[in-house]
Protein backbone atom coordinates (compact mmCIF):
# COMPACT_ATOMS: atom_id res chain seq x y z
CA UNK A 1 0.00 0.00 0.00
CA UNK A 2 1.46 3.25 -0.63
CA UNK A 3 1.59 6.17 1.87
CA UNK A 4 4.27 8.65 -0.47
CA UNK A 5 3.30 10.63 -2.66
CA UNK A 6 2.89 8.52 -6.20
CA UNK A 7 4.57 10.36 -9.24
CA UNK A 8 2.89 7.83 -11.99
CA UNK A 9 -0.33 8.48 -10.86
CA UNK A 10 0.64 12.15 -10.05
CA UNK A 11 -1.15 11.48 -6.65
CA UNK A 12 -1.05 14.71 -4.80
CA UNK A 13 -2.22 13.53 -1.01
CA UNK A 14 -1.01 10.86 1.04
CA UNK A 15 -2.20 7.92 3.03
CA UNK A 16 -1.03 9.53 5.94
CA UNK A 17 -3.09 12.57 4.95
CA UNK A 18 -6.38 11.11 5.10
CA UNK A 19 -5.36 8.76 8.03
CA UNK A 20 -5.33 12.01 9.85
CA UNK A 21 -8.35 13.14 8.58
CA UNK A 22 -10.79 10.29 9.03
CA UNK A 23 -9.17 9.39 12.73
CA UNK A 24 -11.60 10.41 15.42
CA UNK A 25 -13.81 12.51 12.91
CA UNK A 26 -17.25 12.28 13.47
CA UNK A 27 -19.69 9.43 11.47
CA UNK A 28 -22.10 11.16 9.36
CA UNK A 29 -25.69 9.24 8.58
CA UNK A 30 -26.57 8.49 5.30
CA UNK A 31 -26.91 11.48 2.61
CA UNK A 32 -31.23 12.07 3.29
CA UNK A 33 -32.86 13.54 0.13
CA UNK A 34 -35.58 14.57 1.93
CA UNK A 35 -34.42 16.31 5.24
CA UNK A 36 -31.18 17.03 4.05
CA UNK A 37 -29.25 20.22 2.73
CA UNK A 38 -30.57 21.92 -0.24
CA UNK A 39 -27.26 20.92 -1.89
CA UNK A 40 -27.98 17.08 -0.50
CA UNK A 41 -30.91 17.17 -2.30
CA UNK A 42 -30.20 19.21 -5.38
CA UNK A 43 -27.82 16.15 -5.81
CA UNK A 44 -30.58 13.20 -5.28
CA UNK A 45 -32.56 15.07 -8.20
CA UNK A 46 -28.85 14.76 -10.77
CA UNK A 47 -29.18 11.03 -9.70
CA UNK A 48 -32.74 10.48 -10.29
CA UNK A 49 -32.51 11.72 -13.48
CA UNK A 50 -29.00 9.63 -14.82
CA UNK A 51 -29.76 6.87 -13.07
CA UNK A 52 -32.96 5.87 -13.36
CA UNK A 53 -32.25 3.23 -16.08
CA UNK A 54 -29.54 1.65 -13.51
CA UNK A 55 -31.92 1.44 -10.59
CA UNK A 56 -33.02 -1.92 -10.43
CA UNK A 57 -32.17 -5.11 -8.45
CA UNK A 58 -29.04 -6.47 -8.39
CA UNK A 59 -27.63 -3.74 -10.40
CA UNK A 60 -23.99 -2.93 -8.73
CA UNK A 61 -22.46 0.27 -7.40
CA UNK A 62 -19.29 1.14 -6.20
CA UNK A 63 -17.43 4.35 -4.59
CA UNK A 64 -14.11 5.21 -5.54
CA UNK A 65 -12.38 6.67 -2.55
CA UNK A 66 -15.19 6.04 0.19
CA UNK A 67 -13.33 6.38 3.22
CA UNK A 68 -15.81 7.45 5.73
CA UNK A 69 -18.62 7.76 3.10
CA UNK A 70 -22.48 8.34 3.38
CA UNK A 71 -23.31 7.70 0.09
CA UNK A 72 -22.52 3.92 0.03
CA UNK A 73 -26.09 3.51 2.75
CA UNK A 74 -27.58 6.62 -0.10
CA UNK A 75 -27.00 4.24 -2.75
CA UNK A 76 -28.09 1.08 -1.22
CA UNK A 77 -31.53 2.32 0.11
CA UNK A 78 -32.44 4.96 -2.44
CA UNK A 79 -31.44 2.96 -5.73
CA UNK A 80 -31.60 -0.63 -4.37
CA UNK A 81 -28.00 -1.20 -5.61
CA UNK A 82 -25.62 -4.00 -3.82
CA UNK A 83 -22.68 -1.55 -2.62
CA UNK A 84 -19.09 -1.48 -2.51
CA UNK A 85 -15.98 0.72 -1.72
CA UNK A 86 -12.59 0.94 -1.86
CA UNK A 87 -10.25 3.23 -0.19
CA UNK A 88 -6.67 3.25 0.98
CA UNK A 89 -7.16 4.64 4.35
CA UNK A 90 -7.52 1.86 7.00
CA UNK A 91 -9.61 4.40 9.19
CA UNK A 92 -11.53 5.52 6.72
CA UNK A 93 -12.22 1.47 5.38
CA UNK A 94 -13.65 0.98 9.22
CA UNK A 95 -15.86 4.22 8.82
CA UNK A 96 -17.56 3.07 6.16
CA UNK A 97 -18.21 -0.41 7.70
CA UNK A 98 -19.48 1.38 10.49
CA UNK A 99 -21.71 3.54 8.77
CA UNK A 100 -23.04 0.77 7.04
CA UNK A 101 -23.42 -1.43 10.25
CA UNK A 102 -25.35 1.71 11.96
CA UNK A 103 -28.05 2.14 8.98
CA UNK A 104 -28.39 -1.59 9.17
CA UNK A 105 -26.81 -2.43 5.72
CA UNK A 106 -24.07 -3.84 4.53
CA UNK A 107 -21.40 -3.60 1.71
CA UNK A 108 -18.14 -4.94 0.72
CA UNK A 109 -15.21 -2.79 1.47
CA UNK A 110 -11.97 -3.27 0.30
CA UNK A 111 -8.83 -1.51 1.74
CA UNK A 112 -6.60 -0.83 -1.33
CA UNK A 113 -4.86 1.13 -4.01
CA UNK A 114 -7.59 2.24 -6.69
CA UNK A 115 -4.81 1.69 -9.53
CA UNK A 116 -4.48 -1.86 -8.79
CA UNK A 117 -8.27 -3.43 -7.95
CA UNK A 118 -9.12 -7.19 -7.31
CA UNK A 119 -9.51 -8.64 -10.73
CA UNK A 120 -12.64 -9.44 -10.00
CA UNK A 121 -13.48 -6.09 -9.68
CA UNK A 122 -13.05 -5.02 -12.97
CA UNK A 123 -15.76 -4.13 -15.59
CA UNK A 124 -17.68 -5.60 -12.95
CA UNK A 125 -20.04 -2.42 -11.90
CA UNK A 126 -22.98 -0.98 -13.52
CA UNK A 127 -22.30 2.39 -11.58
CA UNK A 128 -18.88 3.35 -10.39
CA UNK A 129 -18.84 6.85 -7.88
CA UNK A 130 -16.50 9.14 -6.73
CA UNK A 131 -17.22 12.56 -4.51
CA UNK A 132 -13.91 14.50 -4.38
CA UNK A 133 -11.41 12.20 -5.66
CA UNK A 134 -9.98 12.82 -9.37
CA UNK A 135 -9.03 16.15 -8.34
CA UNK A 136 -6.47 14.77 -6.08
CA UNK A 137 -4.57 14.15 -8.97
CA UNK A 138 -2.39 16.00 -11.28
CA UNK A 139 -3.62 13.83 -14.12
CA UNK A 140 -7.09 13.89 -13.80
CA UNK A 141 -8.04 11.65 -16.57
CA UNK A 142 -5.68 9.07 -15.84
CA UNK A 143 -7.50 9.09 -12.22
CA UNK A 144 -11.08 8.84 -13.77
CA UNK A 145 -9.90 5.82 -16.36
CA UNK A 146 -8.61 4.15 -13.19
CA UNK A 147 -12.01 4.79 -11.51
CA UNK A 148 -13.38 3.59 -15.19
CA UNK A 149 -11.97 0.28 -14.90
CA UNK A 150 -14.31 -0.74 -12.63
CA UNK A 151 -17.33 -0.19 -14.87
CA UNK A 152 -18.76 -2.57 -16.96
CA UNK A 153 -19.63 -1.46 -20.65
CA UNK A 154 -22.86 0.20 -20.73
CA UNK A 155 -22.18 1.45 -17.30
CA UNK A 156 -22.47 4.86 -15.64
CA UNK A 157 -20.00 7.30 -14.28
CA UNK A 158 -20.61 9.61 -11.73
CA UNK A 159 -18.17 12.13 -10.97
CA UNK A 160 -18.55 15.11 -8.42
CA UNK A 161 -15.46 17.46 -7.25
CA UNK A 162 -14.65 20.92 -6.10
CA UNK A 163 -13.85 22.93 -8.36
CA UNK A 164 -11.48 25.08 -6.45
CA UNK A 165 -11.69 27.60 -8.84
CA UNK A 166 -12.72 31.67 -8.84
CA UNK A 167 -14.35 32.75 -5.71
CA UNK A 168 -14.53 28.96 -4.11
CA UNK A 169 -10.42 28.53 -4.66
CA UNK A 170 -10.01 32.12 -3.43
CA UNK A 171 -11.68 31.60 -0.38
CA UNK A 172 -10.06 28.49 0.41
CA UNK A 173 -6.42 30.19 -0.52
CA UNK A 174 -7.29 32.66 1.98
CA UNK A 175 -8.53 30.98 4.54
CA UNK A 176 -7.33 27.23 4.33
CA UNK A 177 -4.19 27.02 2.05
CA UNK A 178 -3.70 23.58 3.36
CA UNK A 179 -6.47 22.44 1.64
CA UNK A 180 -6.33 24.22 -1.14
CA UNK A 181 -2.73 22.81 -2.01
CA UNK A 182 -4.11 18.81 -2.10
CA UNK A 183 -6.56 20.00 -4.99
CA UNK A 184 -6.10 20.50 -8.56
CA UNK A 185 -8.41 23.21 -9.80
CA UNK A 186 -10.82 22.16 -12.42
CA UNK A 187 -13.83 23.76 -14.29
CA UNK A 188 -16.56 21.92 -16.24
CA UNK A 189 -14.42 21.56 -19.70
CA UNK A 190 -11.22 20.25 -17.85
CA UNK A 191 -13.26 17.75 -16.20
CA UNK A 192 -15.47 16.72 -19.51
CA UNK A 193 -12.55 16.21 -21.10
CA UNK A 194 -10.73 14.47 -18.91
CA UNK A 195 -14.00 11.87 -19.43
CA UNK A 196 -13.35 11.69 -22.76
CA UNK A 197 -9.55 11.40 -22.79
CA UNK A 198 -10.35 8.27 -19.87
CA UNK A 199 -11.93 6.51 -22.92
CA UNK A 200 -15.89 7.87 -21.42
CA UNK A 201 -18.92 9.69 -23.27
CA UNK A 202 -19.93 12.44 -21.35
CA UNK A 203 -23.28 12.45 -21.09
CA UNK A 204 -23.74 15.70 -18.86
CA UNK A 205 -21.29 17.90 -16.98
CA UNK A 206 -22.52 20.60 -15.23
CA UNK A 207 -21.86 23.14 -12.11
CA UNK A 208 -23.86 23.40 -8.96
CA UNK A 209 -24.71 25.91 -6.70
CA UNK A 210 -23.94 29.42 -7.77
CA UNK A 211 -21.62 30.29 -4.56
CA UNK A 212 -20.24 28.09 -2.41
CA UNK A 213 -21.50 27.51 1.23
CA UNK A 214 -20.02 27.72 4.43
CA UNK A 215 -16.42 26.74 4.04
CA UNK A 216 -14.95 23.64 6.62
CA UNK A 217 -12.30 23.84 8.97
CA UNK A 218 -9.85 27.37 8.66
CA UNK A 219 -6.13 27.02 9.11
CA UNK A 220 -5.22 29.03 12.10
CA UNK A 221 -2.04 29.87 11.31
CA UNK A 222 -2.65 31.08 7.76
CA UNK A 223 -5.93 33.64 8.67
CA UNK A 224 -7.09 36.14 11.13
CA UNK A 225 -10.33 35.49 13.57
CA UNK A 226 -12.01 38.77 11.73
CA UNK A 227 -11.24 37.09 7.99
CA UNK A 228 -12.52 33.53 8.92
CA UNK A 229 -15.73 35.20 10.41
CA UNK A 230 -16.19 37.41 7.77
CA UNK A 231 -15.94 34.24 5.06
CA UNK A 232 -18.04 32.12 7.47
CA UNK A 233 -21.21 34.77 7.48
CA UNK A 234 -20.46 35.83 4.21
CA UNK A 235 -20.98 32.51 2.37
CA UNK A 236 -23.22 31.28 5.59
CA UNK A 237 -25.97 34.06 3.90
CA UNK A 238 -25.72 33.49 0.87
CA UNK A 239 -26.31 29.24 1.13
CA UNK A 240 -29.83 30.55 3.16
CA UNK A 241 -30.66 32.42 -0.46
CA UNK A 242 -29.75 29.42 -2.08
CA UNK A 243 -31.63 27.36 -0.51
CA UNK A 244 -34.36 29.68 -1.32
CA UNK A 245 -33.92 29.97 -4.75
CA UNK A 246 -32.41 33.19 -4.79
CA UNK A 247 -28.92 32.99 -5.57
CA UNK A 248 -27.02 33.53 -8.94
CA UNK A 249 -27.16 30.82 -11.20
CA UNK A 250 -24.34 27.71 -11.62
CA UNK A 251 -21.06 29.26 -13.38
CA UNK A 252 -17.62 28.57 -14.04
CA UNK A 253 -16.41 31.76 -12.01
CA UNK A 254 -18.52 31.44 -8.52
CA UNK A 255 -19.73 27.62 -8.39
CA UNK A 256 -17.75 25.59 -5.39
CA UNK A 257 -18.60 22.18 -7.62
CA UNK A 258 -18.96 20.46 -10.58
CA UNK A 259 -20.85 17.30 -11.88
CA UNK A 260 -19.84 14.72 -14.14
CA UNK A 261 -22.03 12.00 -15.78
CA UNK A 262 -20.33 9.34 -18.50
CA UNK A 263 -20.93 6.33 -19.92
CA UNK A 264 -18.71 3.42 -20.23
CA UNK A 265 -18.65 2.46 -24.48
CA UNK A 266 -20.14 -0.80 -25.43
CA UNK A 267 -23.02 -3.16 -25.22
Amino acid sequence: MKDTLDQSSGRITTQQYWEAGWLGAALPGPLDPIKGSYFSRLLHKCFIESLGQHSANGKRFIEIGCGTSQWLPYFCREFDFAVSGVDYSPTGCANSREILRRAGLSGDIWEGDLFSPPPRWLSHFDVVGSFGLVEHFKDTATAVAACAAYLRPGGCMITLVPTMRGLFGLAYRLANRAVYDTHIPLDMEALTQAHRRAGLEVMSCRYLLGLPGVLGDFDQKDTSLTLRNIVKWASGSYWWLEERGLGVPPNRFTSPYALCIAMKPGV
